[in-house]
């Protein structure tokens, strides 16, 4: 019996409302807006038009079987009135079809006999051993006793038990292929544990575009599956139209209403296909048993292409279990909405992959699907391993948590990010090897949260965030070669919070109008103070400063920057080798000298444009009084600054290392500094005032 996994996505999609890009992408349209393909009407027609079966004849046979004998073939082209009786058939008989009928009566084959499938109906009964001639059998409705159209419960049962019946006798009559045109019907099962369908191994199910096959209403904590298929192996299910009733449901919650729900399946393919309005999902890929059981067996080799999902209550599609599993070509919208009649269920995604604890899932492919309108996010990977969503075009958001090897590749993302990974024990355990390449990611509060460890995030573009990318608790990770472009007001480049770890953020081009980083109180406890982190060569075009507060153990080297950046109660940093200019308030900001200390700021070239003393190469100033310890080193730099602006103004830190440096000012000495036991020594003033401007008590200075 398949077991529902509890939600287990523990995960928060930020909700931040952006304008929209400017840049110009191609839109895409939901084919949900055609009422005749992708989102047909939830009623049948009242009044439906049957269609016509092949058997035209009217003429009564002028024959009859009494003396059949054995290795005889009838060719029926006329109607063939059996009156209620069971005839006994010799070896090896064959009825072939040319428009006729056989109704009212049994025929009993003895061995080796053949029919064709058009003379089959609820009219004639068929016992003993005999095959189809042609093993594509083509059902009618109207020769099954199919009751189409508004129909009541009794009547959606009798269409139940009569279209299992016909896929039971066929399928034993070695048919592979079950074909249905023209149908709009209801179905109910009344029960919770039985179909509509069973479909057998070995078989194929094929719907067209004019069927439609409907869950009948019901009022309990269930509602019919239409198929299952279970236990089975190669099985084709294709075509046609199947929908739920989650709007007619009645007042008791719907817990059991899955349209397609695979379990332990083989070699399963589901192929355009139409699925609607579940009261839970469309369609769930699941295992019989749990993967510790000795005879568990999962579903395997699972395809699900050229689908269409719309408006199930819960999520469009959902894999709790299983491995080889690749959906494609698909098309998910609005899962999980409200609706006038029924409001959605969590996780409300369009491909959900959640096992729990004790269910296993290794090997998902998601390609080239697309994803529009949903109420919570588009696609999920909840836990497994080895899950890929490539090629993909999605409105909303969309995550991983507690995932090993996810690649999240090539896919466009319109309003939402991507949510990598989760801060909780089981994510900083089991997520690994996990890789977010070239994607467009657009209009969202953030680009990309990256959680935990073992992550690589390259060659994205991600355009109109409130965040680029944020690392929040990340280790032994690498972000490199990215773009973030933003026009919006309050936007940043790069954030960090919590911890970050042997991360290494290079070569990533950034222009926002905001900040180009921000890391807010980072490695500041106790046990992460050894924690190391470095941006690396990347190029900052930005409308506000940078800057780090409260962090501990950052690396910035050899990067760009067109604005300036501030180091404020910050500890353990390393500043060097960039090519920072900026107008006001300053180039380098070193801020609180209570608690910055540690810090480094050499090779750098540092300018800045201001004229009327508000723009300082580096400034050292502190809303404290309380000096610490700093032990900063300001070394090998080059500045340009004009007017009224110092290239090294400090005030307020004690024990600086300032040497080394060479730079040009205007009308302010090259250094003004005002503190205790320092270090001044081997500056070079190149153009300006050639007097420094030092005071305070136990400074060393020399050859400036």
């Amino acid at each position: 019996m398949k077991r529902t996994s509890p939600f287990f996505l523990l995960f928060l999609l930020t909700v931040f409302t952006i304008s929209c890009s400017n840049e110009n992408f191609e839109e895409v349209e939901p084919d949900g807006g055609n009422p005749d393909t992708d989102n047909p009407a939830p009623d049948p027609d009242p009044d439906p038009d049957p269609e016509d079966p092949d058997n035209t004849a009217t003429t009564p046979c002028d024959f009859d079987l009494s003396g059949v004998t054995a290795n005889q073939t009838f060719v029926i082209d006329c109607i063939l009135d059996l009156q209620g009786e069971t005839i006994n058939l010799p070896a090896n008989v064959t009825f072939e079809f040319d428009k006729g009928d056989i109704i009212n009566g049994t025929l009993n084959f003895s061995s080796g006999g053949k029919i064709d499938g058009r003379l089959m109906s609820s009219k004639l009964e068929l016992q003993g051993d005999v095959t189809l001639i042609d093993p594509t059998f083509r059902f009618f409705p109207v020769r099954w006793e199919i009751t189409e159209g508004n129909v009541t419960q009794p009547e959606a049962f009798k269409n139940h038990e009569m279209l299992q019946k016909v896929v039971t006798l066929t399928k034993e009559m070695g048919a592979s292929t079950f074909t249905v045109n023209k149908m709009d019907a209801f179905f109910d099962s009344a029960d919770i544990f039985v179909p509509a369908v069973f479909l057998p191994s070995d078989f194929h199910f094929q719907m067209s575009e004019n069927t439609r096959m409907r869950v009948f209403p019901a009022n309990g904590n269930f509602s019919t599956r239409m198929f299952k298929i279970r236990g089975v192996e190669n099985v084709k299910l294709s075509g046609g139209y199947i929908i739920g009733e989650r709007d007619e449901h009645g007042p008791t919650p719907n817990g059991s209403a899955t349209l397609v729900d695979i379990t332990t399946g083989i070699n399963i393919i589901v192929e355009n296909v139409h699925m609607s309005n579940s009261g839970t999902t469309g369609l769930s890929v699941n295992s019989l048993k749990f993967a510790q059981d000795p005879e568990y067996v999962p579903s395997r080799n699972i395809l699900v292409t050229g689908c269409t999902f719309d408006s199930n209550r819960r999520n469009n599609l959902s894999v709790t279990d299983g491995t080889e599993v690749i959906i494609e070509n698909s098309k998910f919208y609005r899962a999980g909405i409200d609706t006038d009649f029924s409001v959605g269920s969590s996780p409300k995604a369009g491909i959900d992959v959640e096992p729990d604890e004790r269910q296993k899932i290794d090997g998902v492919i998601i390609r080239n699907c697309i994803e529009e309108g949903g109420a919570g996010a588009s696609f999920i990977a909840s836990g497994g391993n080895d899950i890929t969503f490539i090629g993909n075009d999605m409105q909303k958001p969309m995550a991983y948590n507690i995932a090993s090897n996810v690649k999240i590749i090539d896919n466009i993302i319109r309003e939402g990010g991507i949510d990598a990974g989760i801060k909780s024990d089981e994510g900083r355990r089991r997520n690994r090897g996990n890789i977010i390449s070239g994607n467009t990611i657009m209009n969202f509060g953030v680009g990309i949260k990256a959680y935990n460890q073992d992550i690589k995030i390259f060659d994205n573009k991600i355009i109109n965030c409130g965040v680029g990318i944020m690392m929040n608790a990340l280790k032994d990770s690498e972000i490199y070669n990215n773009t973030i472009t933003s026009d919006i007001e309050v936007s940043f480049g790069i954030n960090a919070l919590d911890y970050v770890d042997n991360v290494v953020v290079r070569n990533n081009t950034i222009d926002v109008v905001g900040r180009s980083v921000f890391l807010d109180v980072v490695n500041f406890q106790p046990e992460e103070r050894d924690y190391k982190f470095v941006f690396r060569e990347n190029n900052f075009n930005t409308g506000n400063f940078g800057m780090m507060r409260g962090t501990i153990g950052v690396d910035i080297i050899d990067n760009t920057f067109n604005n300036g950046f501030r180091i404020d109660a910050s500890e353990n940093v390393l500043f060097k080798g960039n090519n920072i200019i900026n107008n006001t308030p300053f180039t380098v900001h070193i801020s609180n000298s209570e608690t910055s200390k540690n810090i480094t700021i050499e090779d750098n070239i540092i300018e800045n444009t201001d004229t009327g003393g508000q723009g300082n190469g580096i400034l050292g100033s502190s809303p404290s009084d309380v000096r610490a310890d700093s032990n900063i080193v300001i070394r090998n730099n080059t500045f340009k600054v004009k007017g009224f602006n110092n290239g090294i103004n400090i005030n307020g830190f004690n024990n600086l290392t300032i040497e080394g440096n060479k730079g040009e000012s205007e009308d302010r000495p090259f250094i003004y500094y005002r503190g205790d036991n320092s270090v001044i020594r081997n500056n070079q003033t190149l153009a300006g005032v050639a007097t420094n401007d030092i005071e305070g008590n136990n400074n060393v200075v020399q050859n400036n």
